[in-house]
């Protein structure tokens, strides 16, 4: 009865957060249930359930007062996540048919479960690849990676983070013209899969750099 994606997992795990921190520094009950209630509509807005076992999986969000307590939740509901098919690296070198020395993460060392989409580095050629699933197909895009060893705002995850420069070369409408694009986004992948509660925000971006 998976019914969750990794981003409505990380949307569910910031709005349990918010629980927390209201009954951490608040006792009184009109501004607990009018935290809660909001919560409940963030929640029906972002999740479609087919039926009431998946709404009751997550009832236990609105009672949690503990950090015990929202671990606890968070590790029980993760059995309820459809986690990123993980890709095969036959797969992935077809996705970067110019890179005859493409090397691959260990792909093993992912959590699925919390990751909306595929990335990592090569220091060695300073290219940073994504790779994401668009109506079930396999999409990939790569570009040159700067480090910007600066706390910036994130393109994909909005949140406050160590960023760099990712830059796409595209073939122009001359011959033998190129053109960039690009934005700041997330130097660590895995911390911006945590983050990324809005899947929009991912789409909007990769499109942007075709």
């Amino acid at each position: 009865m998976q019914f969750m994606t990794p981003e409505q997992y990380q949307f569910i795990k910031k709005q349990a957060k918010k629980i927390l921190n209201t009954y951490t520094t608040s006792k009184d009950q009109k501004v607990i249930q009018a935290i809660q209630a909001l919560v409940q509509e963030e929640i029906d807005s972002k999740l479609t359930f087919s039926e009431i076992d998946q709404q009751l999986v997550l009832q236990p969000i609105f009672h949690i007062q503990s950090k015990d307590q929202l671990e606890k939740f968070l590790t029980d509901i993760k059995q309820y996540v459809e986690p990123f098919i993980q890709p095969t690296e036959a797969q992935l070198k077809k996705l970067f048919p110019k890179d005859k020395k493409l090397k691959l993460p260990k792909l093993e060392a992912f959590d699925w479960q919390e990751t909306s989409y595929l990335s990592w580095f090569d220091p060695g050629t300073n290219r940073k690849y994504i790779v994401y699933r668009e109506d079930g197909a396999l999409k990939g895009v790569r570009g040159t990676f700067s480090n910007s060893a600066k706390v910036g705002i994130c393109t994909v995850c909005n949140q406050h983070a160590k960023v760099g420069l990712l830059l796409v070369s595209k073939k122009g409408a001359d011959l033998g013209t190129y053109t960039k694009r690009g934005n700041y986004i997330c130097e660590d992948s895995e911390s911006c899969n945590g983050a990324l509660s809005d899947l929009e925000k991912f789409t909007n971006f990769v499109n942007n750099l075709m």
